[in-house]
């Protein structure tokens, strides 16, 4: 049975809020609901319901099915209630410029706008705000902490979890362009039996990292090794065992060695996510949490719910458990008792996770110090937490999500169900697992012990994505200086990796390709980065007063085509935002739906260019208005990539 949590998604719709500033689609919308709200006699709230975009424009802009809802009221056939409706709807919209007309198609009212006049909405919106298009407050005052991608800092970024990252990264920058505030954290697990695995080979060994190497690549390539030796080696295997003890203990030599080696491979690792633009604020390492005493404080207020308590006989005795058929979802299962710490004090996965949850939501208050780790490319610095430092409490949160795979989906839902088991129901409700499936090779499956990852790590596919992408830039610009073509090369590498990972829908297995993650013409990250380039060319070869253009004059259906879709970016973002929703397997995150409007928006520019003159118009008036338009494409397609986290390009 699947229960289903929306965030609070109350679209605002008075009209004085939902401004053609903000939102010129939800602008338009709302004032064809509001007239055939007056012309049926019905709530605003009711015929919205029953208002959608048709999937031919030929239908109109918006259509309506009301008619159905009031023939099942007056027991009257629907497509006699759709002709008399719309006589009404076109008596009330004489004097609204707006829409142009109405027209019936058996029981459908479809509802058509004026093109100039929607080009003049549209175009003064995007001129009004400019960078900022697309943003609206519709969540203003509402604050989300978003933890990805927590890589284990033993090896280099491959490729899923470069998936994970871009995921996290985009669903921050789509949160934040509807209003919320949002805090971007990273998990460190620099304690556990890798790490300690990796301890003890640089403890016992003299190698070092080859010239050039990466630090992070080095132990991954450490790592496999010392993986081969720890399953055939059982003196090898004690001794690691024995190095996992000691990196509870802070004063021990083994745990500054592993700090030094943990800090060393987490600034490696951020420099691919700086280079994919992805920055965080903190970043909380599991060392911190086991000396902090919130596990401590998590299992005393634990021991408080009648449903938690420490079994006294079994094979769990002196175990603290969780009684989870105390809820519906759990009724009838085998064995109710889930451990939270086992009898000798130590904590499960599970009992470590609920505890970190029950921090992230500030049912805990935070225990930590923070120092700064480092200065990021964008000027922000970055804090992680430490046994010494400052307080930097950043408060309580509306929602938290965690970006994980969807294989975690069972352990994630036992995380919010032992919060509801607690009595923090609103906690577990705003609690949201986005769930990914893993990017997987044709003829193999990645591993860390067997090194797969090796030539797919996230290192590897933007070097090679960049000498690919620097091969089509020096056709193109032969005389581009060498600066030049690499800068180009970078941001469209970044853009056809970034873009490849967002236009799956998340809970989709992902088969990596290099042909389509780098194919630079269909449907895919420099596409979009062509298509403002070639905006922005456009409008370096003039030097006209676009604000002086009568946008009105744009009613061909090549330029109406690219104004409504210009129109609809706003809402677009929104639409993702909205359908945030609890699922059983993970909440959902309709990030292709932005990479969709993208390539849309996109290939309308394209056939505007093709079909409508611009720098050799019929006359100065139109070639101003078409100018204007495509500027107000340039800033939309910039904003667009914006949020996907892919840089625009001015020339390519």
């Amino acid at each position: 049975m699947n229960t289903t949590y929306a965030l609070s998604t109350r679209l605002v719709t008075d009209k004085m809020s939902t401004t053609a500033a903000q939102s010129p689609w939800d602008l338009c919308e709302y004032i064809a609901v509001e007239i055939v709200s007056q012309a049926a006699g019905l709530q605003e709230e009711v015929v919205r319901q029953y208002v959608e975009m048709p999937p031919d424009p030929k239908l109109g802009d918006l259509a309506t099915t009301i008619a159905f809802h009031l023939a099942k009221q007056k027991k009257q056939n629907p497509v006699q209630i759709a002709s008399a409706l719309a006589e009404n709807i076109s008596r009330l919209v004489e004097h609204e410029k707006l829409i142009n007309r109405v027209e019936t198609k058996g029981p459908y009212i479809n509802i058509f706008f004026d093109p100039g006049e929607m080009a003049r909405v549209v175009l003064d919106s995007v001129r009004q705000l400019g960078s900022s298009y697309g943003r609206t407050d519709t969540f203003a005052g509402r604050r989300a902490l978003i933890e990805f991608p927590a890589v284990n800092p033993s090896k280099p970024w491959h490729i899923g979890h470069g998936r994970n990252a871009i995921l996290g990264d985009t669903l921050a920058n789509v949160l934040e362009a509807v209003g919320y505030e949002v805090i971007r954290i990273d998990y460190i697990n620099d304690l556990g039996l890798q790490i300690a695995q990796l301890t003890w080979k640089l403890m016992h060994s003299d190698e070092q990292p080859e010239p050039g190497e990466k630090y992070d690549h080095y132990l991954g390539r450490l790592y496999v090794d010392v993986q081969k030796a720890f399953e055939n080696d059982e003196q090898v295997e004690q001794e690691v065992r024995r190095i996992t003890v000691e990196l509870e203990d802070p004063n021990s030599k083994a745990f500054k060695r592993s700090e030094l080696m943990v800090t060393k491979c987490v600034k490696a690792q951020s420099q691919t996510a700086y280079r994919l633009g992805i920055y965080h604020h903190y970043q909380i390492w599991e060392s911190s949490i086991a000396h902090s005493g919130l596990l401590e404080e998590a299992k005393r207020m634990m021991l408080k719910c009648k449903h938690i308590f420490k079994m006294e006989e079994g094979e769990k005795a002196g175990c603290i458990v969780a009684k989870l058929d105390e809820l519906d979802e759990f009724r009838g299962v085998r064995d109710p008792y889930k451990v939270l710490f086992r009898s000798d004090g130590t904590r499960t996965y599970t009992g470590a996770d609920v505890a970190f949850q029950m921090w992230k939501h500030r049912i805990i208050e935070d225990p930590f110090r923070y120092v700064e780790f480092e200065i990021q490319p964008n000027g922000e610095p970055v804090y992680r937490t430490a046994l010494e430092g400052e307080k930097r409490d950043f408060g309580k949160v509306d929602v938290v999500f965690n970006v994980i795979a969807s294989a975690q989906a069972h352990p994630q839902k036992l995380i919010y169900s032992i919060l509801d088991l607690l009595g923090y129901k609103e906690e577990s409700n705003n609690s949201h697992h986005i769930a990914y499936e893993f990017v997987g090779l044709e003829d193999a499956d990645f591993s860390g012990r067997k090194g797969t990852w090796m030539g797919y790590t996230v290192d590897d596919v933007l070097a090679k994505a960049q000498r690919l992408a620097k091969e089509e830039v020096e056709k193109r610009n032969p005389e581009a200086s060498e600066d030049f073509k690499n800068e180009v090369a970078s941001k469209v590498a970044v853009g056809a990796f970034r873009y490849f990972m967002l236009n799956a829908s998340p809970d989709r297995k992902i088969t990596f390709r290099w042909e389509e993650a780098l194919d630079f013409d269909g449907d895919a990250g420099p596409y979009l980065q062509y298509s403002y380039a070639r905006a922005q060319r456009i409008l370096e070869k003039v030097d006209a007063d676009v604000d002086g253009a009568d946008p009105r004059l744009l009613t061909t259906a090549h330029e109406y085509a690219l104004v409504k879709a210009i129109g609809r970016f706003p809402h677009e973002v929104l639409e993702v935002v909205k359908g945030l929703s609890k699922q059983t397997r993970g909440t959902t995150f309709n990030s292709n739906r932005l990479t969709t409007y993208g390539f849309e928006l996109a290939t309308l520019f394209s056939r505007f260019y093709d079909n409508c003159p611009v720098l050799r118009a019929e006359d100065e008036q139109t070639r101003l208005a078409r100018l204007a338009l495509v500027r107000a494409f340039r800033d939309t397609m910039g904003n667009c990539l914006r949020l996907l986290g892919i840089p625009a390009v001015d020339r390519m």
